[in-house]
């Protein structure tokens, strides 16, 4: 019986989550409304309330989905080496947000870095990774701050950029250009 209560959970949250993104094609999270959004997804508002306090919150569950997954990716293991080299990860990382372009261009539309998505983003694990990587540099910790901050928000409105514009760079090319920069910068 739980199993089946939670599976309902989950097939609700997703459908809560489907609709929230076709809404958002048409107007901001700030416009739409917990009405709107159970009467699209046919869905009681008792219902919502179960899981949800307002709209925003189906976004930021959406928001924390991806950076998940995008955590996944960062610190997957390669078979033949510990860790996926840093050239890699990156290509990666650009290979799933190209193949979830539609949705990151919903994701991406906020243009201030202090965002919920931007926030969570530049908190993930590749700021750690980046951030031990910095070490190399230099061992003050105020300035492994600073050069973090730059390159994080550099390469977060770089990938930004990408997506929205559609600029014409493969997944591979945009990769090697973020590693380059946070590398090399």
């Amino acid at each position: 019986m739980k199993t089946k209560e939670n599976q309902r959970v989950a097939l609700t949250k997703r459908l809560l989550k489907e609709t929230l993104l076709v809404l958002m094609e048409e107007k901001n999270i700030q416009n739409i409304t917990i009405v709107e959004l159970c009467n699209m997804a046919e869905i009681n508002r008792s219902t919502f309330y179960n899981h949800y306090g307002c709209p925003a919150d189906v976004l930021l569950d959406i928001e924390n989905s991806v950076v998940n997954d995008l955590d996944e990716i960062w610190t997957k293991e390669d078979e033949t080496e510990k860790n996926l080299a840093l050239d890699k990860r990156f290509e990666t990382l650009c290979i799933y947000i190209s193949e979830h372009r539609k949705l990151f261009q919903l994701l991406f539309r906020n243009d201030d870095t202090t965002s919920d998505f931007a926030v969570l983003l530049m908190n993930a694990a590749h700021v750690k990774t980046i951030y031990d990587q910095i070490s190399s540099y230099t061992k003050n910790k105020d300035k492994k701050k600073l050069i973090t901050t730059f390159l994080t928000n550099g390469a977060y409105y770089m990938i930004r950029q990408w997506i929205l514009e559609d600029i014409p760079m493969s997944p591979k090319e945009m990769g090697e250009l973020v590693y380059f920069i946070t590398t090399q910068g």
